[in-house]
């Protein structure tokens, strides 16, 4: 269990994409970073959706806590509006 994941975050000054455009841009960076990124766990702030919904969990979100108990290795947040969490499966 790796609880010390890094965090990017990228902010796009003159565009405000929706999930679809945010998911490929993280994974596009994750693909940079990682030999073998997989997405484990995400989170989109603009529809309140959220994967996965783990609503057992009162300590802090529960797509988070999935994350960090299955190895989550970067964090990429784009416009403070979007989460989406990797592991390497390599």
């Amino acid at each position: 269990m790796n609880h010390d994941m890094q965090t990017i975050k990228v902010n796009l000054e003159d565009t405000s994409p929706d999930y679809a455009l945010a998911n490929q841009l993280a994974g596009n960076i994750a693909s940079v970073i990682l030999s073998d990124p997989m997405l484990i766990a995400w989170y989109d702030g603009i529809n309140k959706q959220e994967h996965p919904f783990v609503p057992e969990c009162q300590h802090k979100p529960g797509w988070l806590a999935y994350a960090e108990g299955h190895d989550g290795r970067i964090r990429i947040d784009i416009n403070q509006n979007f989460s989406f969490i990797f592991t390497d499966i390599d």
